[in-house]
């Protein structure tokens, strides 16, 4: 009686496996090489899923927010001036004057006298 329920254990598991076999051959998930790709929403991405327009590439090419054509162009650098700001070349004075005290948080060396 052992044998035959450890034989129908056995026969199940060798079914199981033979169609977990014949469902992995089907998918195209993990062909040429590629083994699929897991994108951060947990599916797996085909090389030409990015070349369609989705709603999903159009959101995030939206969330992107924009380039200019200037900052397109090769090997031109948007403002050469040092401490100006990238947008604004021909403001004042320094985008982000670097005026933090010496705290205890900061961890800084500071005499005490």
């Amino acid at each position: 009686m052992g044998t035959a329920k450890q034989l129908l254990i056995s026969m199940v598991f060798l079914a199981l496996g033979i169609v977990m076999a014949m469902m992995a051959s089907e998918t195209n998930a993990f062909d040429s090489g590629n083994w699929g790709r897991l994108t951060n929403i947990g599916r797996i991405e085909d090389d030409t899923e990015v070349l369609m327009p989705t709603e999903d590439s159009r959101r995030h090419l939206n969330a992107a927010g924009f380039i200019s054509y200037r900052a397109l162009q090769g090997n031109s650098v948007p403002c050469n001036r040092r401490g100006a700001s990238y947008y604004n070349c021909n403001g004042g004075g320094p985008t982000n004057p670097y005026r933090r005290g010496c705290t205890a948080i900061t961890n800084c060396q500071r005499a005490t006298a």
